[in-house]
């Protein structure tokens, strides 16, 4: 009889153990399904996280003008102006640009008038809906007479194009036009074409 009991308690001992295996062998099972779903949950965001990014950074790319350039312009204009005798003021983003004639820039860009022809609008990136997209204004107001005077740069994207226009009209309508200055257009072209 003790031998009965002694198989008997080693067989539902057995039964126990085993029973216990397979739940923990099924709850592992589940926690690898589990896992492995949380791991294809944590791939997919982490795709469409690095999918968000590439986007974001064409779209830097795609932008004809960029903080980077902005500065070297500024460089350049600093350096330049006073070979000519002149100080220029530079659009700051936000802050209306006031020059003597009495044109506030960016808001009368609406007033001018595009030599050739075309609609002409403040736009940072180089991207507007205008034909000529500016991305840069810069100022001087004139000193000697006849006054008031003023030289008003619009550094711009036409068609995709870099163009220095220049605005130097005292009365009437404004009205801008491509400037003859070799030194400032060329050193917007290659400021522009930089990547």
């Amino acid at each position: 009889m003790k031998k009965l009991i002694t198989v008997v308690a080693s067989l539902a001992l057995l039964l126990t153990l085993g029973a216990c295996g397979q739940k923990q062998s099924s709850s592992s099972a589940k926690n690898s399904q589990y896992s492995a779903k949380n791991a294809k949950t944590v791939s997919e965001d982490q795709g469409k996280d690095s999918s968000a990014n590439k986007q974001g950074e064409m779209q830097k790319d795609t932008a004809l003008w960029n903080d980077r350039k902005d500065e070297k312009l500024a460089d350049f204009m600093r350096s330049w102006a006073p070979t000519m005798g002149q100080s220029y003021k530079k659009y700051d983003g936000h802050t209306p640009l006031h020059s003597s004639v009495g044109l506030n820039y960016p808001a009368d860009l609406s007033r001018e008038v595009v030599e050739g022809g075309g609609t002409i609008g403040w736009a940072p990136s180089g991207k507007g809906d205008y034909d000529y997209n500016v991305v840069a204004i810069y100022n001087y107001d004139g000193t000697k007479p006849p006054l008031p005077n003023r030289i008003t740069y619009f550094f711009a994207f036409h068609n995709g194009h870099p163009v220095a226009l220049v605005d130097q009209s005292r009365d009437g309508e404004p009205h801008c036009h491509p400037t003859a200055n070799k030194d400032v257009s060329s050193n917007f072209t290659r400021i522009a074409d930089q990547h």
